[in-house]
């Protein structure tokens, strides 16, 4: 009956050995993970959209703002994460 108890917390840690890491890119010596980049790189890419339309007046085409500004910042993201890490 000891020897049952012990197998199954075995067999589950021994389950877990094919997980691979979380790919990560190594900044200033510290590790972070691919969508974190992905996600600064969504943020910035909409900042510079948000000032080229208000220099050009047109902030009528990004309308409304709280629907259209997370979506295009989360559509640079994963565009980001397609054309930059390979898979």
């Amino acid at each position: 009956m000891a020897s049952g108890k012990r197998l199954g917390p075995l067999a589950a840690l021994l389950s877990l050995t094919g997980c691979a890491p979380a790919p990560s890119i190594v900044l200033f010596g510290a590790a972070f993970p691919d969508w974190l980049l992905c996600t600064g790189a969504g943020v910035a890419g909409m900042i510079l959209l948000h000032v080229v339309s208000v220099r050009r007046k047109k902030t009528q085409w990004l309308q409304p703002a709280a629907v259209v500004y997370p979506c295009v910042t989360a559509l640079i993201a994963m565009l980001t994460w397609l054309l930059v890490f390979p898979h």
